[in-house]
């Protein structure tokens, strides 16, 4: 169905590509000789072969932003080349590292060429590509895909753009469970616009420095979320003031550039979650401080990371919560907040500045603690960590270690780069599972 003076000819080693000749009254074999010139073949590449063959190409993302633009004109189609489309392995189409751009990628997934391939793919990886699309469009090149639960599209050029996604937003049924598209530049999640079916989705490092208000309206179902490596950052003035030329302050004035504004509705920039959330990644996010609400709202969360941020004062969470990190921060007091985490069994809060340890304040049933790289100075062992398993209090400032109660499950402790003299008597008795013991570094005669 091509034009009559172009031959559609193989081209070689490019399986991604195909070639365009003109048919000079040369045989169907003159046209496969190398002697073709580049310049030629080039310039018939460029006529747009890839709109001749997808019909999907004439819908390209600026339609998407000029509404009621239709294009009326029945483009005829050639027969699928075997290597056009993305074939699955396994249920799988790996794609990654292909160096693809978004007229490959378009070609590889055509609704109209490639249906057969489409209906097998259970889980597509494009990652660490070239795509440079709006994100809202790539989601139509999914929407044939109804057998597919995981899509990788992390590491390419991914934006939101499209200002009014609204008409859009109205995906067919789909089962996409897990959804990846950290590191693209997305930087707002305000138009963000996907499948309700996502069970777990990655936000990391995509530059976004807020959590609309929406966002918990539109995944419904999400169940895990992982945004760490952006910055939701508290500001106490607005750009505009910030640009007001600034007086000499009289002396004794403060002045506050940055500030928490976390109890004022228009402050703070996690404006919501979903409330079935249970894994929750927000390490190295600039957090200073969770909601009010967030205890409150996430009242299914198992999970929670918020390593290396600015917190200073221990948070209240759920108390449904089993896993919690919230290690690298500027923590000083351990709150008796922690004791109603009842379900807690991992706790990791190395790294901070805590100067006091009151076992009693700890949930009974704590499996694993890593209190390293403190300032804790003395350490009571009591019958209040019958459970714990594992122990980690090096690197403190430990002067006196005591075993008050009886702790049957502790089997691993280490209490390495301290400053512990001695240990006092009967230490041995009342750890009677003890495994593995970690002294070195210490002041021991």
């Amino acid at each position: 169905d091509l034009p009559s003076h172009l031959k559609l000819s193989p081209a070689g080693k490019a399986p991604r590509s195909l070639q365009l000749s003109r048919n000079s009254g040369r045989s169907s074999g003159a046209a496969l000789e190398p002697s073709a010139p580049a310049e030629e073949l080039s310039r018939s590449r460029d006529r747009s072969l890839l709109q001749i063959l997808s019909p999907r190409l004439r819908r390209s993302p600026g339609n998407f932003l000029r509404k009621g633009e239709r294009n009326t004109t029945a483009l005829p189609t050639a027969p699928p080349e075997p290597t056009l489309c993305g074939t699955p392995i396994n249920g799988t189409l790996n794609l990654s590292h292909s160096n693809l751009t978004q007229d490959e990628l378009m070609l590889k997934l055509d609704e109209d060429l490639c249906k057969a391939q489409l209906d097998r793919i259970l889980e597509l990886d494009i990652s660490h590509n070239n795509v440079e699309m709006d994100l809202l469009y790539l989601f139509t090149l999914f929407f044939h895909m109804e057998n597919t639960l995981s899509i990788d599209a992390s590491f390419n050029k991914l934006t939101i753009n499209i200002l009014d996604p609204s008409s859009f937003c109205e995906f067919p049924s789909h089962q996409l469970l897990f959804l990846n598209i950290s590191n693209n530049p997305i930087n707002s999640l305000d138009m963000l616009c996907l499948p309700s079916s996502i069970k777990e989705i990655d936000l990391s490092f995509t530059n976004i420095s807020q959590i609309p208000l929406n966002f918990a309206k539109k995944l419904v179902n999400l169940e895990k979320m992982h945004v760490q490596g952006n910055h939701f950052i508290y500001r106490a003035f607005s750009e505009s003031e910030n640009a007001l030329p600034m007086c000499t302050p009289p002396p004794g004035t403060v002045h506050i550039n940055a500030i928490s504004f976390v109890r004022k509705e228009v402050g703070t920039p996690i404006e919501s979650l979903p409330d079935k959330v249970k894994h929750l990644r927000m390490s190295n996010c600039s957090i200073v401080e969770l909601p009010e609400w967030f205890a409150d709202t996430v009242e299914e969360l198992l999970f929670l990371d918020l390593s290396s941020n600015f917190i200073s004062v221990l948070p209240n969470f759920p108390p449904s919560l089993q896993h919690l990190d919230i290690s690298n921060n500027d923590i000083k007091v351990i709150s008796p907040s922690l004791k109603s985490l009842s379900n807690l069994t991992v706790f990791r809060i190395q790294n901070n500045k805590i100067m006091g340890v009151h076992t009693e304040l700890f949930p009974s049933a704590l499996k694993k603690c890593d209190l390293s790289k403190n300032k804790v100075k003395v350490l009571s062992l009591t019958s209040a960590l019958e459970k714990l398993e594992h122990l980690n209090v090096s690197g403190n400032l430990i002067t006196r270690l005591e075993a008050a109660g009886h702790l049957p499950a502790l089997t691993s402790l280490d209490s390495s780069h301290n400053l512990i003299p001695e240990l006092p008597d009967g230490f041995g008795a009342s750890l009677p599972g003890l495994k593995y013991f970690n002294l070195s570094g210490n002041k021991i005669s």
